[in-house]
């Protein structure tokens, strides 16, 4: 379809009147609306649900962090520290 053509269209819905709703639409709406179950209090588990996408991002980035961190610091390596700890240990 072309431009004038699509306008053409879209003025002739512009000038049509909306149809009207059903009789008795209003009180079908209430009817739902009341039928509707109230809003259940959350368990910690479905919170916990939740949550966990943002809890798993935010756990990988301070595992990234970290290791990131391990490879850039000047001090000694991960390896010589559990060493030292461990030697500290049995004495």
């Amino acid at each position: 379809m072309n431009d004038k053509k699509i306008n053409r269209l879209f003025g002739a819905a512009r000038r049509e009147t909306p149809a009207a709703p059903a009789e008795g639409f209003e009180r079908l709406v209430m009817q739902q609306i009341s039928r509707a179950p109230a809003r259940a209090e959350l368990s910690v588990s479905d919170v916990l649900n939740l949550w966990f996408p943002r809890l798993a991002a935010a756990a990988a980035a301070v595992i990234i962090l970290c290791v990131v961190g391990e490879y850039v610091s000047p001090g000694p390596s991960l390896t010589d520290s559990a060493t030292q700890l461990q030697l500290l240990a049995e004495n």
